[in-house]
């Protein structure tokens, strides 16, 4: 297949990672949805098919203008990804969606920038296109072998880098042979991209994967390797920085912190929120800043703006310096 054939933006990620130290990004999106009244997301694509209802845009609108709030008071950089969890062509189908529905998340959340004012020396915003895996990200054994991944995700990838989206973000990704592929999908469209994994207490992927190894091998098969990685939907203890060889932890640019230390099961069977304390998660997430370099910080499952407060709080404007 050739290269998607789309005019190239500037790689405005790589430079926001070259000129600052420390970049916020979203806490959890859906859950922030799932707790509004009248908001019910699709059991296929979950929270994309809300662009097209008025409630729902509103209701997103919302959610991620407290995130570019956080953002802006604090005067650092922002990173949101689109609300395309699922939104892969079989999904898309089953849920007689339209077909340029990636494209139309794209142009939402790049309208809804456009309507921030934009003052002197504000920081940017940027859009990442969100893709998952094709099934259960915390069943690492229905995960697709790369070749497959590679034929399954290649439309999404085009369908957002068409709609014009900064880089891509693969997210919640548990088994490495699905990363392989998708990281393969995402490289032929020539647009900046980033892996996220899943990781369990021991600092591996669900599938049992060294994440170094995994690091190495998706880095190894590309002529066009990721920006950087990222790790999500875990909490920040499970990252064992003292375990990875300085390599490695180089190519860790972003975390997306669960608000509970809990094991991928009890969080998908907990009847009711669990969370640590805020100052627990967000301690342990400035020392991965501070400690091992990590800059894009955030939140995933359990978290809400508090978390993303803390953080600013305590990194804003006296620790984001430029270059």
């Amino acid at each position: 297949m050739e290269p998607l054939s789309v005019d190239q933006p500037h790689n405005r990620l790589t430079q926001l990672l070259a000129s600052h130290s420390f970049i916020l990004t979203e806490a959890a999106v859906i859950e922030a949805l799932q707790r509004l009244p009248k908001i019910a997301t699709d059991p296929h694509v979950a929270n994309a098919l809300l662009i097209y209802d008025s409630v729902g845009r509103v209701a997103l609108s919302g959610i991620y203008g407290q995130f570019i709030d956080v953002a802006r008071q604090a005067g650092i950089p922002l990173v949101l990804a689109t609300p395309t969890w699922r939104a892969g062509h079989e999904r898309v189908r089953l849920a007689d969606a339209p077909v340029t529905i990636n494209q139309d998340a794209a142009a939402f959340l790049t309208g809804l920038r456009g309507q921030v004012e934009i003052g002197i020396g504000a920081e940017p915003i940027l859009i990442g296109g969100l893709l998952v895996p094709k099934n259960d990200a915390y069943r690492p054994e229905q995960g697709l072998s790369t070749t497959a991944a590679d034929v399954y995700h290649q439309w999404q990838a085009e369908q957002l880098v068409t709609g014009g989206v900064d880089f891509l973000l693969a997210a919640t990704l548990p088994a490495l042979p699905e990363a392989k592929g998708i990281a393969r999908a995402m490289a032929r469209t020539m647009a900046p991209y980033v892996i996220s994994f899943v990781l369990n207490a021991h600092g591996h992927l669900l599938d049992g994967s060294q994440l170094a190894q995994t690091v190495a091998e998706i880095d190894d098969q590309n002529v066009r390797p990721p920006a950087g990685y990222m790790i999500n939907c875990a909490y920040p203890s499970f990252f064992k920085t003292n375990r990875l060889p300085r390599h490695t932890l180089q190519r860790i640019i972003g975390f997306q912190a669960n608000a509970a230390a809990r094991d991928h099961n009890d969080l998908d069977k907990a009847q009711a929120r669990l969370a640590e304390p805020v100052s627990d998660w967000g301690q342990r997430m400035i020392a991965l800043h501070q400690q091992a370099g990590i800059k894009i910080l955030g939140g995933c499952c359990g978290t809400r703006v508090e978390h993303l407060r803390y953080l600013t709080d305590r990194l804003g404007f006296h620790e984001n310096n430029r270059g």
